[in-house]
């Protein structure tokens, strides 16, 4: 019996053009409303044990398949690539310390700088590196030394408060 995601995914396969290979399928179907940024080692881990043979070259494949035909995003220069089965407007918090990803729905008001408007812009996106509640807590509530400068560093107009 095909459930109501493989019909989705035969559909859209037929869209694009593309076989509907079971190890596509299986992807498709394990970052389906996954909103945890799975890398690819852990993508591979879940689907091997619907698919065995599948290899990680295979899975890294797909996964940017998919990321090119606009059904993933790919969230890069973290410490690997991680994927992400929300592609609306949406922004990203990575805790700096434990590496967890949570995503925050786009702030009002969110538009392209002017001065970028006569660039060929593809893809924006709002990220926000600190420490997530959980390693707050775990350390007394303070900020690692080191966070806020990091802040600093990469986001040169953000003051630390």
């Amino acid at each position: 019996m095909q459930t109501a995601t493989h019909a989705e995914f035969l559909k859209l396969c037929r869209k694009i053009g593309w076989k509907c290979t079971s190890q596509r399928l299986a992807v498709y179907e394990f970052l389906q409303g996954n909103h945890t940024h799975p890398d690819v080692d852990t993508v591979w881990f879940a689907v091997r044990s619907a698919l065995p043979a599948i290899t990680r070259e295979s899975v890294y494949r797909i996964l940017n398949e998919f990321t090119e035909m606009g059904i993933i995003g790919r969230l890069d220069h973290i410490d690997n690539a991680r994927y992400d089965s929300r592609v609306g407007a949406h922004g990203h918090f990575i805790c700096g310390q434990c590496g967890e990803i949570s995503d925050f729905d786009w702030p009002e008001g969110a538009v392209i700088p002017p001065e970028m408007l006569s660039h060929s812009i593809s893809h924006m996106e709002i990220r926000l590196v600190g420490v997530c509640k959980r390693c707050a807590a775990a350390t007394g509530g303070s900020v690692p030394a080191g966070a806020a400068a990091s802040q600093v560093n990469d986001f040169p107009n953000i003051q630390p408060k």
